[in-house]
């Protein structure tokens, strides 16, 4: 006789365990495909007289902060509020916000925008928090955002013509409202909670607030990202700073996103294998070698272009190793949700105090203060190992 009592993830059906995890990770994307045509929207801002150059940089940081005060709010509410109704609040702030007129304020529209597009990111975060191979999760996750974000800033590249900032908002309020038609397929709570294991009970001790260790292990992660999104900010620039023609700037830097992609999926293949802090502090070192290379030696020749396309690669394999990075420094979990806020904040914080502190000194010093906080996330990440809680109860 069939026994019905085993209803785990292990024995529901495959179909019926992926299409919420593949809905809530499309949500996400579409949350962050700003970033993908920001250079456009950005200088359609400017070229419309809306902004000006000196601003860009403020405009920026405000936009990707809200995205991640926007996510850590919808992370909070999700073990109260259905998931559905997040994401149509994300998706309604998203619209509202790309098809306001021109004569509200930019700041204050596209903070808007931010914190919808944030909560679609929490969705997203909350979704990989439960999941059980966070790193492949993660890497999906990041695959989608940069093959998305590529997609979109592709296709306005082919049109004939600058496009608008109208233009670029209206196409950010359609997408989103397409997400809508993920809504049915999001589970009807995505609350702070451990997967449950087939020898398992379910727990739900992964609510509350992170130990020191997980703390540790979200600054660690806000930094990482912050210095890796900051010097790859300033890569065109820094680039033909150090004498690359301008005309290969823009094929050697489409040709990084390219490696972004092949990062990520090399990161999916990578799963769960070995461990996590591990391969963040290995890919770290990697970057930095990368960075001191380009300074040393500059980006001629097939060399360079290796390496702007490795430093790719080798972002999108470490950013997903963060994810299980947290697990380990946490083994509550209850820092994980937080990881993809923790990291939006850093990439709006990073860019922005370095180009402020140092841009009067020149770009190579902008790019060694972003190399130095990728030194001060790895000294972060020891410390989160070294803190973790020593109680074998809390393991995942």
């Amino acid at each position: 006789m069939r026994d019905v009592r085993d209803t785990g993830p292990k024995s529901a059906p495959l179909r019926a365990r992926l299409l919420p995890l593949a809905a809530s990770l499309i949500l996400g994307a579409a949350g962050l495909l700003v970033l993908g045509v920001q250079p456009l929207l950005y200088g359609s801002y400017v070229h419309e007289g809306r902004i000006t150059e000196a601003s860009l940089g403020l405009l920026a940081a405000i936009e990707i902060a809200a995205i991640a005060i926007g996510s850590a709010g919808g992370i909070a509410v999700l073990g109260r509020v259905p998931a559905r109704l997040v994401a149509l609040a994300g998706i309604g702030l998203t619209i509202a916000a790309n098809l306001q007129p021109a004569a509200v304020p930019l700041l204050l529209a596209r903070a808007i925008s931010g914190s919808g597009g944030g909560l679609l990111v929490g969705i997203a975060a909350a979704a990989i928090a439960r999941s059980r191979s966070l790193n492949a999760t993660a890497a999906t996750f990041l695959f989608l955002q940069a093959a998305s974000q590529y997609a979109i800033l592709q296709w306005f590249s082919a049109q004939s013509g600058a496009a608008s900032a109208s233009a670029v908002q209206q196409a950010l309020a359609v997408i989103a409202g397409l997400t809508a038609l993920m809504l049915p397929l999001l589970p009807s709570s995505l609350a702070p909670t451990h997967p449950v294991e087939a020898d398992k009970p379910a727990r739900s001790d992964a609510a509350g607030r992170p130990p020191l260790s997980g703390w540790i292990a979200l600054g660690a992660s806000a930094l990482l990202v912050g210095a890796v999104v900051g010097i790859w900010a300033y890569m065109g620039l820094w680039l033909e700073a150090r004498g690359v023609p301008a005309e290969r700037i823009t094929p050697m830097l489409t040709a990084s996103m390219v490696g972004q992609m092949g990062g990520a999926l090399i990161a999916i293949a990578l799963g769960e294998r070995g461990h996590s802090g591990a391969r963040v502090i290995a890919m770290a070192a990697v970057l930095l070698g990368i960075i001191g290379w380009l300074l040393l030696r500059g980006a001629d020749g097939a060399l360079g272009w290796a390496l702007v396309v490795g430093y790719g690669v080798v972002w999108m394999i470490a950013t997903p190793a963060l994810t299980g990075f947290l697990l380990e420094a946490d083994p509550t979990r209850r820092s994980l949700p937080f990881g993809a806020s923790a990291q939006l904040l850093g990439a709006a914080i990073v860019p922005t105090a370095a180009g402020i502190a140092f841009a009067d000194s020149g770009l190579d010093t902008v790019v060694l203060a972003c190399a130095g906080g990728l030194v001060a996330s790895l000294v972060l990440v020891l410390a989160a190992l070294a803190a973790r809680p020593a109680d074998a109860a809390y393991a995942a």
